[in-house]
């Protein structure tokens, strides 16, 4: 899968519903429209550099691993699901560009920015799990304190169990560890059921077993084995870093 259409999956909902990104409807238009082959892709780019957190994190990831288009599939993968690429990545690079770039009018205020930027664990990584449990919202769109908006805003992973159509629209329920809280700590609890929503212009095909990835209650992507482990793994390193 492109980098592009990745980035485009991942950002729909949020954008959507107004928490991140462009708020005009012509852009969220283009999204929706490449996802169906209906928009090119030099339109679809102009739309996501407008997403105040996840470009910046796109930019940085590919600066740090010598990548020229921060829409690198590789990029796009490192920061929603996580590889590799996060390895070469610091806290002190996430420290500054908290500090220069998410301190702009409409987002953070230079204090604001630095007082997130001093908070911010040695080990942290350029991961979204980091930027929903440690950083925070920069836009002022969302209140992130209720650990449930904290579960749906992360992207999740589950293995899918069973189908159902419901008001002509196909759902896919899962089983996933949720976020919880537990001693004061943000942590994974045991599996429970979800029902996500499944729109076929994002994923064409799903089938029971497999592991998918879901982000504001929308199925992203089939995952690999490897994938799946790969959002625990860089997850539970944020929950490490948050707790």
């Amino acid at each position: 899968m492109s980098g592009i259409r990745l980035a485009v999956i991942y950002g729909l909902m949020p954008n959507k519903l107004g928490f991140c990104g462009s708020r005009r409807k012509e852009d969220q238009k283009i999204l929706k429209d490449f996802l169906a082959g209906k928009a090119k892709e030099f339109e679809v780019r102009k739309v996501l550099e407008k997403f105040e957190a996840a470009y910046q994190y796109y930019s940085l990831i590919a600066k740090k691993n010598d990548i020229n288009d921060p829409f690198s599939e590789k990029v796009v993968e490192a920061y929603w699901i996580g590889n590799k690429l996060l390895d070469k990545v610091k806290a002190s690079d996430i420290r500054k560009i908290t500090r220069e770039d998410f301190s702009k009018p409409g987002l953070l205020s230079k204090k604001e920015a630095e007082e997130k930027a001093k908070k911010i664990p040695k080990n942290s990584i350029a991961h979204h799990s980091f930027h929903v449990l440690v950083l925070g919202p920069i836009a002022g769109r969302i209140d992130l304190e209720n650990i449930k908006l904290k579960d749906v805003c992360r992207v999740g992973w589950g293995r899918v169990i069973k189908f159902k159509v419901q008001s002509s629209k196909f759902k896919v329920i899962v089983e996933y560890q949720p976020l919880i809280k537990q001693n004061n700590k943000i942590i994974l609890g045991d599996l429970v059921e979800k029902e996500l929503n499944w729109d076929r212009d994002i994923v064409k095909e799903i089938k029971v077993g497999e592991y998918v990835a879901f982000h504001w209650g929308m199925v992203a992507q089939v995952l690999t084995e490897g994938e799946a482990e790969n959002i625990k793994k860089y997850t539970l390193k944020t929950l490490v870093s948050l707790n």
